[in-house]
């Protein structure tokens, strides 16, 4: 026999009215037809008044609607909206899998992918190099946009306004190399539109440098940033190009797999291309040619 929810031991800290309303919410889940408040109160053994009340705030929230036949309640597209992001998201973590082993077997490195998550960026998923060493990062963790290689490739794919919506004028220092100026931080993120490459160089952590690339939907829009993580110790500046061109080609298989058909990524490649003539060799992070992909978002990528 189905409970809709609850359960004969109340939890601890067991909150009446949330309990309420999701009994009614998992009720009309299972039902194919609109119901009354009568009939939910008769069904759920729940007060008519409580659950006039929480329909009605739901309703008001568009997470259920009203029949116009019945006058009955169903489920609304609140929830649908919400299912889709959810979707999106697991099924992102789902696509994105075999990219990541991929790139983790072609670096030797540890591998994530992040996804906005409330004015930070979630850990979706995780690969770890098969190495005696390597840096162990939690699934799920929540982590800063602004020192975050992955946070800035997202934050690049978004308008000024948004950007400035979600962090302060003055960022938080993680480490010395930490870009604490908003007004810098938004030319780094000019370079990252350009090139499709963001860089963390010891400023979440010491000793840990990132190289990350943005990943798109369907309909082009920025969903998460993804890339390599290593130990700045065992960067070889040799290897920059090469590790920059991996990480491009991982985020783009992915981007492909979530149904994106843009020219964003051919425009990157060209767009280092142009980079490296111009430029000619980069330095390894420390040098003074890193503190110029510092400040300027990955220009000579």
């Amino acid at each position: 026999m189905k409970h809709h929810g609850r359960t004969a031991d109340r939890p601890e800290y067991a909150v009446p009215a949330v309990d309420r309303m999701l009994d009614i919410v998992e009720f009309l889940l299972e039902q194919t037809k609109p119901f009354g408040v009568t009939e939910l109160a008769r069904e759920l053994k729940v007060p008519t008044n409580s659950v006039f009340r929480i329909l009605k705030r739901l309703a008001d929230r568009g997470y259920v609607e009203v029949d116009g036949e019945t006058g009955g309640y169903r489920l609304g597209a609140g929830f649908f909206r919400l299912g889709m992001r959810l979707s999106t998201r697991y099924d992102l973590r789902l696509r994105a899998r075999r990219h990541l082993e991929w790139l983790c077997g072609e670096t030797g490195e540890t591998v994530q992918i992040h996804i906005p998550s409330r004015g930070c960026v979630m850990v979706l998923d995780v690969v770890n190099a098969p190495v005696e060493f390597f840096l162990q990062i939690v699934p799920g963790s929540r982590l800063d946009y602004h020192c975050n290689a992955f946070g800035k490739c997202i934050l690049a794919f978004m308008s000024e306004s948004e950007v400035r919506a979600i962090l302060p004028s003055r960022l938080r220092a993680r480490t010395p190399n930490t870009v604490t100026s908003l007004s810098r931080l938004l030319e780094q993120l000019r370079g990252t539109r350009r090139t499709g490459l963001a860089y963390d160089w010891e400023e979440y952590a010491p000793g840990v440098f990132c190289i990350g690339a943005p990943v798109f939907d369907a309909g082009g829009r920025v969903v998460a940033g993804m890339g390599m993580t290593g130990l700045a110790g065992r960067f070889s500046r040799s290897a920059r190009s090469r590790l920059e061109s991996l990480v491009l080609r991982s985020a783009a298989g992915v981007s492909k797999d979530m149904g994106y058909r843009g020219r964003a990524f051919e425009t990157f490649r060209k767009a280092g291309e142009r980079g490296k003539r111009a430029l000619g060799s980069v330095g390894a992070p420390g040098g003074q040619d890193d503190r110029a992909a510092r400040s300027g978002g990955g220009q000579d990528a």
